[in-house]
């Protein structure tokens, strides 16, 4: 039985697979996985280089070929293919800890949680600077409802993203996730769809994903973040339709992990329109607009995010940019302005 399937989206990616694919192919756990990659529609070298894995290990690696539907698209057509008893993405120039495979194989043949957690490491290329993303549960390998989640959220948001959850693949079929073709950032809908509708969650204390940054070419950079403006919109603007129809989330934490999300994405647009955007009047009437709307459609969101807003935006009116943001983000007298101040 395949117990994880590992789904690698690649477009163009020849230049990545080569560092990727080999840190699945730990001998002790590599007939227990499920590697799927989708090439979506390149015009390189990467079916090819996909080709040789999926000759030399029959068994556990597949490629499919599909034309071209964006990162979203290739998630879609790879989750679901899967048939491992879990599924988790790896992006095509990232990769895993090859040596904690193992452990984890053996912790996911015993789990049956909707929903599994690990670290998870950024390693920035542009200055070899690697930063730890973990959680701090009480408790490391126990389920949690998702009740008790949101009730402590400092303790496990570092690994609700999309580089820390596992899905249990029959739950993420279900649920029925479709998400957004054609566009950039749709890994926050990974994150909270069908995240929300989990009924028990389990961290454990392994780090799985290395997250490959600082390169000017990533959808992460503030370059690309400010030219694909739009695309964070779509996603926030779904992210706000998907919660006005969750009428089958098992509680109200479901709903409060969507808002919970959706101000994160939110306050990584008010920044981008804010502090990234040289022209300080587009910013400010585009953050006031998507303002207005969470206000009307998404309260709770708005609520968390409002006070932040007035800080960013009192620094959009002084021409401060982010990189200066940064430098003083956790200064005291930063710290001081948020407390002593109500923002409106």
């Amino acid at each position: 039985m395949k117990v994880l399937s590992l789904i690698v989206p690649s477009y163009n990616s020849e230049r990545f697979l080569d560092k990727g694919i080999p840190s699945f192919l730990h001998p002790e756990v590599i007939d227990k996985l499920d590697v799927i990659i989708v090439n979506d529609g390149s015009g390189d070298a990467t079916p090819e280089v996909a080709k040789k894995y999926c000759d030399s290990y029959p068994g556990s690696i597949r490629l499919i070929n599909q034309e071209n539907k964006g990162h979203g698209g290739a998630l879609n057509t790879g989750c679901a293919a899967a048939v491992g008893k879990y599924l988790k993405v790896i992006d095509a120039d990232d990769w895993v800890e090859t040596e904690n495979l193992p452990e984890f194989i053996r912790l996911l043949e015993s789990c049956e949680s909707d929903v599994v957690l690990t670290h998870h490491h950024t390693i920035d290329i542009s200055t070899g600077e690697v930063k730890k993303w973990k959680s701090y549960p009480a408790e490391f390998g126990r389920g949690y409802t998702l009740e008790e989640v949101m009730g402590q959220w400092k303790n496990f948001d570092r690994s609700l993203t999309f580089h820390g959850i596992t899905y249990k693949t029959e739950f993420y079929h279900r649920c029925g996730i479709q998400l957004s073709e054609h566009v950039f950032y749709e890994d926050h809908e990974f994150a909270t769809f069908p995240c929300c509708m989990a009924e028990q969650v389990t961290p454990f204390d392994l780090f799985i994903y290395e997250y490959r940054i600082g390169d000017v070419q990533q959808s992460v950079s503030d370059e690309n973040q400010l030219k694909r403006i739009g695309h964070t919109e779509t996603v926030l603007r779904r992210l706000v339709a998907e919660y006005h129809k969750l009428t089958l989330v098992p509680s109200d934490a479901g709903r409060d992990y969507v808002c919970m999300k959706a101000q994160g994405l939110l306050m990584s647009y008010l920044t981008t329109v804010l502090l990234v955007n040289p022209d300080k009047k587009q910013g400010r009437e585009m953050a006031q607009q998507m303002m207005a709307f969470f206000r009307a459609e998404l309260p709770g969101a708005y609520e968390k995010a409002k006070k932040q807003y007035a800080i960013f935006r009192m620094l959009n009116c002084l021409h401060v940019s982010r990189k200066t943001f940064e430098a003083v983000l956790h200064s005291k007298a930063y710290n001081r302005l948020r407390k002593n101040h109500d923002f409106e």
